[in-house]
């Protein structure tokens, strides 16, 4: 081993030996050359790289210099850009004994406090062996992100200590998640204070958290999105956003334009107002540091004054041809639903404006994420059947329809049977968001 162990600087050293070389580089060449070769990527790397045998031990890799290793990959989009292939997964949760310490003593933070992050390069066309490291270097939380991740631990931990282990999830929280860890649904485990049993799983940092620090800190990209606050004054984030928002309930849409310089005129205009209301210098709170490394997504709504809401909740477009190809459970909708928190920002008609009445942070329950499978499903079984311009209508779900999000009938995607259908995603209904909203405000008073 030519390095020092009790050495973070010199690990690091070490570790940048690997930068442009491919995994079959690093592994021995009667092992590289043998086709059923077992292991994961980091296997190689802690093996055959840095000469120790992988385990599962509860203090870091490199315990002597307080140092713990992640080989993990990312991506290139379509548009050129980066960002990280998947969720940065720590260690295990032990239900039984992580809520007994206080974060500074906890297992995530003995573990994790300093890690050796090794980046290489997702390409489809080659064999794993072939992904190239691209990047090796340290990483410490930054402060500003430290605290958050503090207030999401916490967040999990008193989930535990009220018993509701089985009910966490990883939209619970900002950078810091409790992601499912298991061969399958079997996986489950005692929890403390509660006789249900709850699924394994393992801190991990947020694929969107990662995408962050990829471009910010691993490939010294120029910081472009504007901080919500350098202080939580000792709040949480929830806290700190929702009791920003405190001071202007009840003011109209249009003061609250004229208060912030918005052109009344402007079509985005209640976005503009929501995001404002948090930051004054913010013009998209979606483009925020901190929503943008917790998946954070803010959604102005407008109640009418026949007490429902014109729109419905639209998101992203599928492809025909790709979606056919996915299952539910790892299918691009299920995890963006698992994956993000929505804050929503209520504007309710009176007489010929409308009022700031609410703001609050919303994820879908597993229930009613059920229904939103039925629709997937149908939706997926009717493109295999050569109907893609019939997809499940909003009267067939009471959560969830498919509906056309194009910017005419031309514009289009080809189906797989060689039809080209107008582009559609999947919609919340109107209905189910006014319900949403009702349920939160009950619950409130």
């Amino acid at each position: 081993m030519d390095y020092k162990v009790n050495d973070p600087i010199d690990i690091e050293r070490h570790a940048k030996i690997l930068e442009n070389k491919a995994f079959y580089e690093i592994m021995p060449t009667d092992i590289s050359t043998n086709k059923d070769h077992k292991g994961g990527l980091g296997t190689i790397v802690e093996r055959y790289h840095f000469g120790y045998e992988p385990n599962s031990n509860s203090e870091a890799d490199f315990a002597e210099a307080g140092v713990e290793l992640k080989v993990t990959p990312y991506k290139q989009n379509k548009n050129k850009s980066y960002s990280a292939k998947e969720r940065l997964v720590l260690n295990i949760i032990n239900y039984m004994n992580e809520y007994k310490y206080d974060f500074e003593n906890s297992s995530f933070w003995n573990k994790n406090k300093l890690i050796l992050l090794i980046f290489y390069l997702f390409d489809e066309h080659v064999s794993r062996e072939e992904y190239k490291i691209t990047h090796a270097q340290l990483f410490q939380f930054p402060e500003k992100d430290l605290e958050i991740i503090k207030s999401d631990w916490n967040t999990i931990v008193n989930k535990i200590k009220d018993g509701k282990a089985h009910e966490l999830s990883e939209s619970d929280t900002y950078y810091l998640s409790a992601c499912t860890k298991g061969a399958n649904k079997e996986s489950v485990r005692e929890q403390p204070f509660s006789n249900e049993l709850a699924k394994q799983r393992a801190f991990s940092l947020k694929s969107s958290y990662m995408t962050y620090v990829l471009n910010e800190y691993v490939l010294k990209r120029k910081q472009t999105y504007t901080p919500i606050t350098q202080d939580l004054q000792g709040k949480t984030m929830d806290e700190f956003i929702l009791e920003s928002y405190y001071n202007y309930f009840g003011k109209s849409l249009t003061n609250l334009c004229e208060l912030f310089d918005i052109n009344q005129t402007s079509k985005g205009k209640t976005f503009l107002v929501a995001a404002k209301m948090l930051n004054s210098e913010l013009t998209d709170l979606n483009k925020s540091e901190e929503f943008i490394k917790s998946n954070t997504k803010i959604k102005a709504i407008r109640i009418e004054a026949n007490g429902k809401i014109k729109e419905h909740m639209s998101f992203p477009n599928f492809k025909y041809t790709e979606i056919v190809n996915e299952n539910w459970d790892e299918s691009e909708l299920k995890n963006m639903f698992l994956d993000t928190r929505f804050l929503f920002v209520i504007f309710k008609k009176s007489q010929d404006d409308y009022v700031f009445s609410n703001a609050f942070f919303w994820t879908i329950p597993t229930e009613d994420l059920a229904e939103v499978e039925l629709v997937w499903n149908k939706t997926v079984a009717q493109i295999q059947n050569g109907k893609a311009h019939d997809l499940p209508k909003q009267k067939e779900n009471r959560v969830a329809h498919v509906r056309p999000h194009a910017s005419n009938a031309l514009d289009t995607y080809p189906t797989p049977y060689g039809e080209d259908v107008v582009k559609k995603c999947f919609w919340l209904n109107n209905s189910y968001i006014l319900e949403q909203i009702k349920k939160q405000e009950n619950a409130s008073n």
